[in-house]
C-alpha cells in the first residue's frame, strides 16, 4: 500500500474550511439567545372618565406580563391604587413599590404565571377624597395643613363603583383577562388600604382577594376618643361578611404619618401614630372575625419594627402575589395590645435588581442550547484533529 500524505496546501484548505464552519457555529449562538430569550413585560397607559365622580378623568397604567404578546393566554387581574408609582415611580416619589420588577422575577423563575396589574393613578387635585368613603372633619388632627384641607373625604364608595362598573369592564374588553371573581383581586397601601377592604365586603361577586397594607384606619375617625366612633369599624360591624373572599392585612409596629396627633385614648392619654396604625389594624382584624369572617380567610401580618413606606412594602409584594395566586402559606400574627406580644416576622428582601434574583437576559433553556452548540463545536474540532492525525499515520 502506498503511503498517503496530505499536501500542505490541502491541510491549509481543510483548516480554513473548518475555521469558517466553526465561526458559523459560534455566530448562531447570539441568534439562538435572541430567539429564545423571554419577552420583556411592558406598561400601557390610558385615560378613562369616571361617570360616578362627575366624569373626572382618571389615568390608568397597566402592567402586562412578559409573555403577553407572544401567547394567547388570559390572565388574572389585580387592581392597585397609586398607579403612577407602582412601576416607574416619578422622580419626586418617595420610594418604589417594585411591582413590575417583582412580578418579572417571579415569572422568570417559574414561581408565578403572568398577572395583569391595573395601576389607578392618584388624582393630584383630590389626593384624599377617593380613598375616604366618609367625611373627616378633623384632618388637621392627623396631617399637616400643607398636606390636606381641614375637611376631606366622601368619594370612596363612588370610587369603588367606578372600579367595578366602569374600569373593570374596560380592562376586560381591552386585554385578555380572566374576568371571573376567582381571578380578580384589589389592593392598596396606607390611605388607599381602606377602600379595598370595603370593595371585598360590598362586592364579593367581583373580588375574591383583597390586599390591605398599613391601612390608615384613623381616616375614618369621627372625632372624640380614639376608636370610639370610627365609621369604618361601624361599617364592618353592620355588614354581611363574605364567606369566600380572602383578605391579606399587614401592619408595621412603627408606622407614622407625621407628628403625634392630639387625640386621646379611653384612658385620657394622648395616642401615638404607631399606636394608631397598629391598633387600627388590630380592631379591623377583630371586627372582621367577630362579625363572621372565617378565620381561615384572613391573614393578619404584624411586621415588628416596620415603619412602612414604599421601599419596605415592596420587599413583601412577592409574598402577597404568591399568597393570592400560588397558595403560599403566610402565618397569621396574633393581635396584641402590647408590643411585647407582637411576633417578629422576618422576610427575605427582594434584590435591588432583577439580575440578583433571576436571569432575565437569557432563560435556562437558552443557556442549555448555547451549551449544546459549544459542545458540538468542540467535538468537531477534536474530530478534525483526530482526522489529521489519522491521515498522517497512513
Amino acid at each position: 500500500m502506498k503511503n498517503f500524505r496530505i499536501l500542505p496546501i490541502k491541510r491549509k484548505r481543510i483548516m480554513r474550511t473548518f475555521i469558517i464552519f466553526l465561526s458559523l457555529c459560534l455566530l448562531t449562538v447570539p441568534n439562538i439567545t435572541h430567539a429564545q430569550s423571554p419577552q420583556e413585560s411592558r406598561i400601557e397607559t390610558f385615560t378613562i372618565p369616571m361617570p360616578q365622580l362627575g366624569n373626572r378623568q382618571k389615568d390608568i397604567q397597566v402592567y402586562l406580563p412578559p409573555n403577553y404578546d407572544s401567547s394567547d393566554t388570559a390572565y388574572p387581574v389585580v387592581y392597585l391604587h397609586n398607579g403612577d408609582d407602582l412601576f416607574n415611580p416619578r422622580p419626586e416619589a418617595s420610594g418604589d413599590y417594585k411591582v413590575d420588577e417583582t412580578l418579572d422575577g417571579l415569572f422568570f423563575e417559574g414561581s408565578l404565571g403572568g398577572v395583569i396589574v391595573v395601576g389607578i393613578e392618584v388624582d393630584r387635585d383630590s389626593p384624599w377624597d377617593e380613598y375616604m368613603p366618609w367625611v373627616n372633619e378633623n384632618m388637621y388632627d392627623w396631617v399637616k395643613p400643607s398636606n390636606s384641607n381641614p375637611v376631606q373625604g366622601g368619594d370612596g364608595f363612588a370610587f369603588i363603583d367606578f372600579i367595578v362598573h366602569t374600569l373593570k369592564p374596560a380592562i376586560d374588553s381591552r386585554y385578555r383577562t380572566l374576568p371571573d371573581r376567582e381571578n380578580t383581586a384589589i389592593g392598596g397601601f396606607c390611605r388607599g388600604a381602606i377602600f379595598p377592604l370595603l370593595a371585598g365586603i360590598s362586592y364579593p361577586e367581583v373580588f375574591s382577594k383583597v390586599m390591605s397594607v398599613s391601612p390608615a384606619v384613623w381616616l375614618a375617625e369621627d372625632g372624640g376618643t380614639w376608636l370610639s366612633n370610627n365609621h369604618f369599624i361601624n361599617y364592618i360591624n353592620n355588614a354581611a361578611m363574605p364567606r369566600d373572599v380572602i383578605f391579606y392585612l399587614e401592619i408595621g409596629t412603627k408606622e407614622s404619618s407625621g407628628s403625634r396627633p392630639p387625640v386621646k385614648d379611653q384612658d385620657g392619654k394622648r395616642i401615638t401614630y404607631p399606636q394608631a396604625y397598629l391598633e387600627g389594624a388590630e380592631i379591623v382584624y377583630r371586627s372582621l372575625i367577630n362579625n363572621g369572617l372565617p378565620e381561615t380567610n384572613i391573614t393578619y401580618r404584624i411586621i415588628e419594627g416596620s415603619k412602612g413606606g414604599r421601599d419596605e412594602w415592596g420587599t413583601r409584594i412577592d409574598d402577597i402575589f404568591l399568597y393570592f395566586f400560588s397558595d403560599l402559606e403566610i402565618p397569621t400574627s396574633t393581635p396584641a395590645s402590647t408590643p411585647t406580644l407582637t411576633p417578629n416576622l422576618t422576610t427575605s428582601p427582594i434584590p435591588e435588581s432583577l439580575t440578583e434574583m433571576v436571569e432575565p437576559a437569557e432563560s435556562k433553556s437558552t443557556k442549555s442550547t448555547i451549551t449544546v452548540v459549544i459542545v458540538i463545536c468542540v467535538l468537531l474540532g477534536l474530530s478534525y484533529l483526530l482526522l489529521i492525525r489519522f491521515l498522517k499515520q497512513r
